[in-house]
């Protein structure tokens, strides 16, 4: 009986420490789960993660879907730039930069985050990634990060 009661209590020990980590789906997937995202969290005292996608939409049109969030309020959040890389022969080259500048959607102010979508055409037959530089910033300071997608073929 006292090697039951042992025994139980080991056990129940053991599973109460397991934990179960659930797999979180990006904003960006809910209406394409299968969309491949890259994804960094925790990255400052003003952004608390960004992501990335980029999918072959046909025609030669490439969409990048940008999402930014912020630790808090920003006065202003969103992507400084979008830097967009073909592959050539195995080497990564540059292609163009959408700038923020030349396109003032890139931001929300007084938000928490951004979340965007812009396009560009390619080649078809030719592999492409995007680079963004990401910006989130209030009274107290400003911070950047950069996340690079994963590769995608143009249709």
């Amino acid at each position: 009986m006292k090697k039951r009661l042992i025994s139980l209590v080991v056990m129940l020990a053991i599973m109460s420490s397991v934990t179960v980590n659930a797999l979180a789906v990006s904003p960006l997937q809910e209406n394409n789960p299968n969309m491949p995202v890259t994804s960094v969290r925790r990255a400052s005292a003003y952004l608390d993660g960004y992501t990335v996608g980029i999918e072959a939409r046909g025609n030669g049109t490439i969409a990048v879907m940008m999402n930014v969030d912020g630790t808090g309020v920003m006065d202003k959040i969103g992507v400084r730039e979008v830097e967009i890389d073909y592959k050539e022969n195995g080497t990564w080259k540059y292609y163009d930069s959408l700038y923020a500048a030349e396109h003032p959607e890139f931001y929300d102010y007084d938000s928490r985050d951004f979340m965007g979508t812009t396009y560009f055409q390619g080649t078809p037959g030719v592999l492409y990634r995007v680079t963004l530089t990401v910006y989130a910033g209030n009274s107290t300071g400003h911070d950047t990060g950069y996340i690079t997608s994963y590769a995608v073929t143009c249709k």
